[in-house]
This record gives structure tokens, sequence and C-alpha cells, in this order.
């Protein structure tokens, strides 16, 4: 009888133990789902405020074209968005102007590569300190045909090779990160060279208002520091008025630069925007375009690089 009552307690413990194990574990796992919760409305929320940041955007971009056809720095759209207070977080923004940078996809025409916008690369790299044979590998990532360029090509034969291998685009780029695959491109490389560059949906004109020095050096070899310094100068307030007035600068004089590859004016632009909700912080780009009415549109947004 004894033994019946020491088994039967001995039971009543386990089941004791099982219950308490159970009731943690649900606990645990409904404590869990509250929190998965909280975050994916958070998330919604953030999300919606990033589209917020984008039809702030579009609308002063809208309102720029309306004041007139010419884009500097000096204008409401190149002002950082500071970090506005919502209930929960803050959110902030601000937009650039990406046709101050240098177009990767420039170097495509019809499928093949152009020659002018190859040299034009291989001057960045160079002011950047960079190997400018990287301009070779990256005209075999975006032409059309599988045949390595001499020296310093590399094509699907290079990448297929590797541990982990993938074929070469022969195609446009879509991202300014798809450099990081090339043959050669190092991450220090890329982070010095991904601020100078943007990959376009189409060929783009570069706009002298808002190039960067380094961009405008790369226009051509006899454009040193000094000259660009001083075309940035007396960009002034307004900048110039029309491609002409930058033509005829006096740090130009005697170059030939084609006057069809160079505007006053933009049509894409990208805006980065940060939210913080709660402990959430959600970081996006977006690339938007702007017709010739003024009006804005967001053509591709990203949490990675654009």
């Amino acid at each position: 009888m004894r033994r019946q009552g020491g088994v039967a307690l001995i039971t009543v413990i386990l089941i004791v133990a099982l219950a308490t194990t159970v009731a943690v574990s649900m606990a645990a796992r409904e404590q869990y789902d509250i929190r998965r919760s909280g975050n994916l409305l958070q998330a919604e929320q953030a999300w919606l405020y990033v589209q917020g940041i984008e039809g702030w955007a579009a609308h002063i971009l809208r309102r720029d074209r309306e004041d007139g056809e010419v884009d500097h720095l000096d204008e409401d759209w190149a002002t950082v968005l500071p970090p506005v207070p919502v209930d929960g977080g803050q959110l902030s923004g601000g937009l650039e102007d990406l046709q101050g940078r240098f177009n990767l996809n420039n170097l495509l025409q019809a499928g093949q590569i152009d020659e002018a916008a190859l040299q034009q690369f291989r001057r960045l790299l160079q002011l950047l300190e960079l190997d400018p044979q990287l301009a070779e590998v990256l005209a075999d990532w975006l032409d059309a045909d599988i045949e390595p360029r001499f020296p310093a090509g590399a094509e699907d034969g290079h990448y297929l090779g590797l541990e982990r291998p993938y074929r070469s685009a022969n195609s446009p780029m879509t991202s300014v990160s798809e450099l990081r695959l090339l043959a050669g491109m190092d991450a220090e490389g890329y982070q010095r060279l991904a601020p100078y560059l943007a990959a376009l949906p189409t060929r783009s004109r570069l706009n002298v208002n808002t190039a960067s020095l380094p961009v405008l050096m790369s226009l051509a070899e006899e454009i040193g520091e000094r000259e660009a310094e001083q075309l940035i100068a007396d960009r002034g307030e307004d900048g110039y008025a029309h491609v002409n007035e930058f033509l005829q600068h006096s740090a130009l004089a005697g170059l030939e630069l084609a006057a069809e590859q160079l505007s006053v004016s933009s049509e894409y632009f990208m805006l980065r925007s940060q939210v913080q909700f709660g402990r959430l912080i959600v970081s996006w780009q977006s690339l938007l375009q702007r017709d010739r009415s003024g009006q804005a549109r967001v053509i591709r947004r990203s949490q990675a690089s654009l």
C-alpha cells in the first residue's frame, strides 16, 4: 500500500512538473507573439511614414519645377529634412540629384560600350586613386558579348571559376552595389567610388550645377583641381543658367566638351528616408523620376544602396 502511495505521489509530481512546463512554454510563446505582432505593427506604421516622406519629396520636386527649369544646390529640394517628431518616434529625409553623379549606364549605347564615357570613368578612377583597369572590367560586365576586353577585362570565364560562381550581367546595372561583384573591386575601393556614381534606368546628362569636384574633373584630362574649384565657385547661388554659360567659362578654354552630354536641370533624384518608431529603425532609398510637367514618381526603392 505504501509503495502504491509513493508511485501516486511521483505521478502527481510529474504531472505538476509537466503542467508547469507547458504553462511556462505557453506564456513564453504568448510573449513572443505579442512582441512579434508589435514589431509587425511598428514596421507597417514605419512603412506608411516612408510613403509620406516620398509624398513630401514629390511635392518639393513639383514645386521646384514650377519655379524654373534650372536645378542647383541652393534650392529647397537640396535641403535635408531635419528629424521630425511623430507619435512614438521621429522621421527624417533628404533628396540628392543623381544626375550630379557619373551614370554607370552611360557606358552603354545600343548594347555597345561608349568609349568616351569609358574614358571618363577611367579618369574618375584615377582621380580617386583606384585602378583604372577596373573600367575594362566594368565594360565587360555591361556589354552584350562574352569576350573579355584586352588586357584586364573579365567575363563568364572568370566569374564561373570562383568559389561561389556567378555570371556577368551583360546588361545595364540596376544598382551601384553591383560593382561589388566586379573582379578586382574590394570593399574599400567600392566605398571610395560609390558616392560619385549612379545607376539610372537610361542614359542621362550630367548636371553641371550639382556635379562634385571629382566628377567635373573627370570630364577632361585638362580639367585640374583648380579649374574644377573655379567652376564650382562660379556656379553661384543660382547655378549656371544654361550649358553654354558653363562651356564658355575661362576654366574650360580650348576644350571641346560635348554639350549634348551636359545639362543644368535634372530628372532623377534619390530620396534617403529614415523612420525611428519605437525600437524599430527603418532606412529606405527611393529613386524618383520627375517628368517635364514636374510630376515625380517613385520608380525604384530599396533598403540597400541604389
